[in-house]
């Protein structure tokens, strides 16, 4: 299946979705989830938790009432992470 057959394609997802989506191999930001590759997505429920970390990171928890997706938003400008690739 090509990959490029879903670019701009628009799939609802709910949280159990994201919890089982599985790398494609030799792709970073390519996932598969029931044979269809996803690159983004977007997500809607309630923050049950915040972690903030001034420049660097805010880690949280999103409850979509069908499971809680963990997440982290980086601070590209300032982060580490992202200092190589400048």
């Amino acid at each position: 299946m090509d990959v490029l057959l879903f670019v701009n394609t628009h799939i609802k997802s709910l949280a159990f979705d994201f919890l089982t989506l599985k790398l494609i191999p030799h792709e970073s930001t390519i996932f598969s989830h029931k044979g269809r590759h996803l690159s983004r997505t977007e997500t809607m429920g309630i923050v049950l938790s915040i972690d903030f970390k001034p420049n660097r990171f805010i880690k949280f928890n999103i409850d979509d009432c069908t499971n809680c997706i963990p997440c982290i938003w980086i601070n590209q400008e300032t982060s580490s992470h992202f200092s190589h690739q400048i």
